[in-house]
């Protein structure tokens, strides 16, 4: 009999140890521990087919179209044909551009350049740290999709577009982008 007693003292010994470990090593309620993992990067994505229809009849492009503009009246009236030949050529050349950002899925980067001290406060407005592209595939598949936060109408408004500029900013969202060389 004292053996019994013995043993089921023992074991209740050993259930209160246990019990002791298990109440140390679990956290207690209240004093719960939570992993604190970081926010996830929020990613502005825009279409870059808006911006440059934004763009283009902005005040930024007719200003950059005055300046060329100028340069070609001054190369005229100085004579000077190789002038004259390579803004020909850079005015082609950005108008191209302009026409694979518009229609094609061509970076926006120079056009965003324009509007640079209106990015913070989109950034802000919207609580995103990054703008990339929706045609960016390789730089968004980087991050995750729940995280990504369209700023297109953002961006196209930054611009101070008209009403007709806005309106194809937003038809041009709607439409498939042209495959271009």
């Amino acid at each position: 009999m004292k053996t019994k007693h013995y043993i089921s003292r023992g074991i209740a010994s050993l259930a209160s140890i246990a019990a002791a470990i298990v109440a140390i090593g679990l956290p207690q309620a209240g004093h719960a521990q939570t992993k604190v993992s970081p926010t996830p990067e929020r990613i502005g994505v825009y279409d870059s087919r808006a911006v440059a229809v934004a763009y283009a009849g902005s005040s930024f492009q007719k200003k950059t179209m005055m300046e060329l503009m100028t340069r070609m009246r001054q190369a005229k009236e100085s004579g000077n044909t190789k002038e004259v030949a390579r803004i020909e050529a850079e005015g082609k050349a950005w108008q191209a551009a302009l026409h694979k950002q518009g229609f094609g899925t061509a970076p926006v980067d120079d056009l965003l350049a324009h509007i640079t001290d209106k990015l913070p406060a989109i950034r802000t407005e919207t609580g995103v740290t990054r703008l990339v592209s929706k045609w960016n595939k390789a730089e968004l598949e980087k991050r995750p999709a729940p995280m990504q936060v369209d700023v297109t109408m953002r961006l196209v408004d930054a611009f101070e577009p008209t009403e007709t500029q806005r309106k194809r900013a937003v038809e041009i969202q709607q439409r498939k982008p042209e495959k271009m060389d």
